[in-house]
């Protein structure tokens, strides 16, 4: 029979490929702009935007660590799982272009132009997490819990990232662009920090009982 460890390695590496294509791609797109970069009018916020991105995808890796001791696990349960990566993997292939094939490439106007769709994917994103989270707390605790319980237990990953993103999607004005990308790096790197402690946590733990 399988154990929970086993389970959780196998639905890691169902995961993970999809967020290594993720990161793929970013990684790409950010060598395709650095190569012809004499041709590029770059955005700072654009790159933020990137960055933001780029650690949600860790964060979504890091997060993984909550499913360590999960033993059983439905058709909705792996939707919940993969949904939120897929998401991911279209916010990093739309946030940097593809191409960039004539001089004078302006990377605050791409952003710009496709801030709607990439935020919409990550709203989507933090909603997918909302779900999730409360599909994991059934799984373990046995009990149902609320978005507001959810939003609670995470207080600066939930609803002020989910607002933060709504309004950047919205909003149009360049200053309140990089204000709210700002902010938002902040949330989401904060998200990782906590995370990181998390994954220690639990990795000392399991290290304890392999101990004994």
């Amino acid at each position: 029979m399988a154990t929970s460890l086993d389970l959780f390695a196998y639905l890691a590496a169902f995961v993970t490929v999809v967020l290594a294509l993720a990161l793929c791609d970013l990684v790409q797109s950010l060598h395709r702009l650095l190569r012809v970069r004499t041709n590029v009018r770059w955005s700072l916020t654009a790159v933020m935007a990137a960055m933001i991105v780029f650690l949600a995808i860790l964060e979504e890796f890091f997060g993984l660590w909550r499913l360590a001791g999960v033993d059983r696990f439905t058709y909705v349960d792996l939707l919940s799982l993969i949904v939120p990566p897929i998401l991911l993997s279209l916010a990093a292939m739309m946030v940097l272009p593809d191409e960039v094939p004539e001089p004078g490439f302006d990377l605050g106007q791409y952003y710009m132009q496709n801030r709607r769709l990439l935020y919409l994917l990550l709203c989507l994103w933090v909603f997918a997490i909302f779900l999730r989270l409360s599909d994991i707390h059934e799984i373990v605790t046995g009990q149902r819990v609320s978005a507001l319980e959810i939003a609670a237990m995470f207080p600066w990953q939930t609803v002020p990232l989910l607002a933060l993103f709504a309004l950047l999607a919205w909003s149009g004005s360049m200053r309140v662009q990089r204000v709210g990308v700002l902010v938002a790096f902040v949330l989401v790197n904060g998200a990782m920090i906590s995370r990181t402690i998390e994954v220690s946590e639990v990795t000392d733990r399991a290290a304890g009982v392999a101990a004994r």
